[in-house]
């Protein structure tokens, strides 16, 4: 009886012994990019294993390697991190194709091994940038447009100002076209736009656009707000808030208004690759009653409660007046946004944008094309309005920009059109 216990108590020794030491698991090879992947710098591989590891042995292959073995042994760890760096078999010029092959075997009585290899593009040279023209002056709150030449196909490309980024568009093989605009709310002294191109290994290539720019001042404003005007804002915008009238009045000028400007910034992310607009565009008919970039600071007794920036022109003329698209374009929204109330807004191509607000009924659809001159919608006052006007604003890659020079044949002429039939090329 005690050799049947002590066998089975052997046994189940054995049975553990055989469960801890040997290990059936292949160890993993984790590398981190997919095979024919772009890489700039040295390869961090993850190699582990449930047991451990003993051996890890990597070989380079292309450029100045031969394919030589290099081992790390002994490691005694489940987890090891390899760093190779293709950077050594560099000889002359990059972009350089490296094969990469790992060998391990992990610390299991029985010994299990893992082989695997990866092709990759070692590349640190930053993408070629030319510019082909574009325009050369502008002003704060203007638009610009800039064609330029990348020497290889990009991964992400066009102009970037701060944490703006305005789209490019292909124009044929390795040459593109970027409307880009000085926002009114950055100084001259600050504006420093960069063409830029990512290439697939990551690399970064930023250059000027060659365009100048100058300030440019545009209207202020005080405005001394009444409480039968706060009463008016909240039934009209908030009728069933709780809060006090000027607090409804600086919770929708401040952060409803934030809300709205950047909805309208997401709708114009949709554009075509395309000119869809022919020359000046068409003002509609009446007096401006509120100018583009108009900086306003409201008042209540006296002291500052908020400021805010007009971001288009209002338009008044007769009460339900006809409205007009002020060029050729495709309706990518029509319904009600907040302060702005009912809108309806146009995309001209290549990220150019005109919006139409506080309108009483729109008289399209989103998808219908419109020539300019048609007539879209009537005039109204819904939304944050006071009398019956038009909200225009003109956005380029959402930015809003400065309408009055869109109006201006000679401008759009001698900042816009004349660089554009180089589409072509």
């Amino acid at each position: 009886m005690k050799k049947i216990t002590l066998l089975i108590v052997l046994i189940l020794c054995i049975s553990v012994a055989a469960y801890l030491y040997i290990d059936t698991k292949d160890p993993v090879i984790s590398w981190g990019v997919e095979q024919n992947a772009y890489i700039n710098d040295a390869l961090k591989i993850n190699i582990s294993d449930d047991i451990g590891l003993k051996d890890v042995c990597y070989s380079l292959s292309g450029g100045s390697c031969s394919g030589e073995e290099r081992c790390s042994s002994d490691l005694g760890s489940q987890s090891f991190d390899l760093l190779i760096d293709p950077g050594q078999c560099v000889v002359d010029s990059e972009p350089l194709k490296v094969k990469m092959a790992v060998k391990v075997v992990d610390t299991s009585i029985v010994a299990n091994k893992t082989e695997d290899s990866i092709e990759l593009t070692y590349d640190r040279q930053a993408p070629n940038l030319t510019t082909l023209g574009g325009t050369l002056s502008m002003k704060r709150g203007g638009t610009g447009v800039v064609l330029y030449e990348v020497g290889e196909v990009p991964v992400e490309t066009g102009v970037l100002l701060d944490d703006l980024h305005f789209k490019a568009f292909a124009l044929g093989q390795n040459k593109y076209l970027s409307f880009y605009a000085h926002p009114y709310f950055v100084e001259a002294d600050d504006f420093k736009p960069r063409v830029f191109a990512v290439d697939a290994a990551g690399n970064l290539r930023k250059i000027r656009p060659g365009s100048r720019t100058a300030s440019w001042t545009y209207p202020t404003e005080e405005i001394e707000l009444t409480d039968d005007f706060l009463e008016i804002v909240k039934d009209k915008m908030m009728a069933t808030s709780t809060s006090k009238p000027l607090d409804v009045f600086v919770e929708i000028n401040n952060k409803i208004r934030q809300e709205n400007y950047q909805k309208i910034v997401q709708l114009c992310q949709t554009t075509v690759p395309e000119k869809l607009w022919q020359g000046v565009f068409l003002r509609n008919q009446g007096a401006t009653r509120a100018n583009f970039a108009e900086d306003r600071t409201y008042k209540y007794h006296s002291e500052v409660v908020s400021k805010q920036v007009h971001t288009g022109l209002d338009i008044a003329g007769l009460n339900n007046m006809e409205i007009q698209s002020a060029n050729h374009g495709k309706v990518i929204f029509v319904g009600e946004i907040g302060i702005y109330g009912n809108v309806v807004i146009i995309d001209h191509g290549y990220g150019l944008h005109t919006l139409y607000g506080h309108l009483s009924k729109a008289d399209v659809r989103e998808g219908d094309h419109v020539k300019k001159g048609d007539v879209i919608a009537v005039s109204g006052e819904t939304g944050l309005a006071f009398g019956d006007h038009l909200h225009f604003e003109v956005r380029v890659n959402g930015v809003p920009v400065n309408p009055i020079e869109w109006f201006d044949p000679v401008w759009v002429v001698n900042n816009i059109e004349t660089f554009l039939p180089k589409a072509d090329m």
